[in-house]
């Protein structure tokens, strides 16, 4: 109730600005207030600002009692003096802005709300709930199940949270609502090999190959294809990629020099393969767990390069441990507050779940 006395004071108050301005006054004719008159509204008003002065009203009781005042003025100058054909004209106006003021604050104003300080109600809107987001979300696609929008935009939360078999079904929604795109096949490629602990045999290989099939330039499907044939021991194929991808590159990409490791690992396993199988030594996961874990003991003792954090996060997913992962990439955010040279590390952990933390 209270606001909407505050909003009728600051209407009356604006309308009486309004109609004073717009009356029109005769200067130095008979109509001017006698000065008993004047000497009244100057001592009430002096006893307005005195009382204000003294904190006996507040600021918004003085500004009310001012316009009441003002309006007692004008009100005795009309009856001293009458009503003009022209005051028509000047009520007309004045009746508008108090009706849309007060009307706009009926149908769009929140007088039941409580007071809640300045700070809560400019909270940023980003800081809403993942959890309740993600609710509001799925009860609209139990709704709507063709809202194409809704199941990319729930896809990748998905993936944050780790709930990698629901980010499987929405993706797999994704390139059912809409035709398939290299970003859309290797998205859910990485959902699946995320579900099967790192494991990209099967399907998820074969719907990265899918993906650099649609596009011979889709840098991140290339990759998985690169590194699983390396992995696999298939070194011929793994050159060809691995050139492939290098030749896509400008020369600054983050993921130029991991290229040219896997590149440098194929060509010698390739070499290997026909003078004797003495000249290397394939590592096994033993061997491999044991060279990431060595790297992330040194850079957490002496730090190093965000392309080094980045091949670390990476190998601690295809590792299936996720956990590491996630203090991996908190560790090099640490490391690189700025941004702009984790482009390729984001990336990597937006796609795969991981949160800053």
């Amino acid at each position: 109730m209270t606001i909407w006395l505050f909003a009728l004071i600051l209407t009356a108050i604006a309308c009486a600005t309004l109609y004073y301005a717009g009356a029109g006054r005769t200067v130095n004719a008979g109509r001017s207030l006698p000065d008993a008159t004047n000497e009244h509204f100057r001592a009430q008003l002096k006893a307005i600002d005195t009382d204000a002065a003294m904190g006996r009203l507040g600021a918004a009781e003085a500004t009310a009692a001012k316009g009441e005042l003002a309006r007692e003025i004008m009100r005795f100058k009309e009856a001293a003096g009458g009503a003009g054909s022209g005051r028509f004209t000047v009520w007309v106006p004045i009746l508008l802005v108090a009706v849309l003021s007060l009307g706009t604050y009926y149908f769009i104003g929140r007088p039941d709300l409580p007071a809640s300080p300045l700070a809560t109600a400019a909270a940023p809107q980003g800081e809403i709930d993942l959890d309740t987001a993600i609710a509001q979300i799925e009860q609209q696609l139990a709704v709507t199940p063709d809202d194409l929008r809704g199941w990319q935009v729930i896809a990748p939360a998905y993936m944050q949270l780790g709930r990698y078999a629901d980010a499987v079904r929405a993706l797999r929604r994704v390139n059912e609502l809409t035709a398939p795109t290299a970003d859309s096949l290797t998205d859910l490629g990485e959902a699946l090999m995320m579900q099967r602990d790192g494991n990209v045999e099967g399907e998820p290989m074969q719907l990265f190959r899918d993906a650099a099939a649609l596009d011979a330039r889709h840098i991140r499907s290339r990759f998985y294809i690169a590194g699983e044939d390396t992995r696999a021991g298939n070194f011929e194929a793994a050159i060809g990629e691995w050139n492939a991808l290098i030749a896509l590159a400008e020369g600054n990409e983050p993921w130029l020099v991991t290229a040219r490791n896997g590149l440098a690992f194929a060509e010698q396993g390739l070499t290997a393969g026909t003078t004797g199988p003495e000249e290397i030594t394939v590592p096994d996961d033993a061997a491999i767990d044991a060279m990431v874990d060595g790297l992330a003991a040194r850079l957490t003792a002496e730090g190093g390069t965000v392309d080094e954090w980045t091949r670390l996060v990476r190998s601690r997913m295809v590792q299936g441990r996720m956990e590491d992962a996630q203090a991996a990439y908190t560790a090099a955010r640490q490391a690189y507050p700025d941004a702009s040279v984790r482009t390729e590390l984001d990336v990597l952990a937006a796609d795969n779940g991981l949160v800053a933390q």
